[in-house]
């Protein structure tokens, strides 16, 4: 991937980051970009690594967020495209979830641009903390697939509305809670869920980026090379997710999520 035709060597960033990005840095950032693409596109919490990453270059929260959006959407859009050639994803629900996770999440992302975070973050790491035990307690689950084709929409509708609120709003564990979700309240195995929670993860990226976009808090130098990034590891995830399935997934879902919930509590504690 030829990133250096979109950032030369000794490149300076814009007044946004505060001075210059050294070559160590930038290369840093490409490879986090990868791997943030590939764990987001498999389980989710892609932004983990992505945020801590640009806030640690110099970019101000509000347009690390913004940022963060345009590098996660454009990494949604290409894994999305894999799973739906796949046919692993229900196209019914996934339009569903899309659209509502879309709508939603354009009201999530205007709220944070104004107010304070800490409620929901609270919350959030309760549920995921849940979530993970709950997972970790229970070895089989999500291996078995008893799909119950009568709940898919009203959880795909019920999460898309939730999850996209929150997704707009803040977004770390979207994936993984729209993952269980989908095990729990439609039967799905692993790997239908995962790919599934994919496409409604990009619908939700969509709406919220929109909303950073017109608020003008995305840095596009940084943004794009981000992006491509992101793209890789968006693009190589789905192969693995749909190869390995339950074997790959759980204990990268535990792994991630104790990770998330880690960071989540010294956030909300400091």
């Amino acid at each position: 991937m030829r990133q250096t035709n979109l950032l030369p060597l000794n490149y300076h960033s814009p007044n946004a980051l505060g001075g210059p990005v050294d070559n160590e840095v930038f290369i840093l950032l490409m490879l986090v970009g990868v791997f943030a693409g590939f764990v987001d596109s498999a389980v989710g919490g892609g932004g983990l690594l992505r945020l801590p990453a640009m806030l640690a270059a110099g970019l101000p929260p509000h347009i690390a967020l913004g940022t963060n959006k345009f590098a996660s959407t454009a990494a949604a859009a290409i894994a999305s495209a894999r799973y739906l050639s796949s046919e692993i994803v229900p196209r019914k629900a996934a339009l569903v979830g899309f659209v509502t996770m879309a709508a939603f999440s354009v009201v999530g992302a205007k709220i944070v641009l104004s107010i304070s975070a800490d409620l929901l973050l609270g919350i959030v790491t309760f549920v995921l903390t849940a979530l993970f035990f709950y997972v970790l307690l229970n070895p089989k689950f999500g291996k078995e697939e008893q799909v119950r084709e009568e709940r898919v929409i009203p959880v795909t509708v019920g999460m898309g509305a939730g999850l996209g609120f929150y997704e707009g709003f803040l977004g770390p564990g979207t994936g993984s809670m729209l993952m269980v979700g989908y095990i729990k309240g439609a039967g799905f195995g692993m790997d239908r869920a995962a790919a599934t929670a994919r496409i409604l993860n990009f619908g939700g990226n969509v709406g919220s980026y929109a909303v950073f976009a017109l608020a003008a808090s995305v840095n596009y130098s940084v943004a794009i090379p981000f992006a491509l990034a992101n793209m890789v590891g968006g693009y190589l995830a789905p192969g693995y997710v749909l190869k390995y399935g339950f074997t790959m997934l759980r204990p990268m879902f535990l792994v991630v999520s104790a990770i998330m919930i880690s960071v989540q509590i010294l956030t909300y504690f400091d």
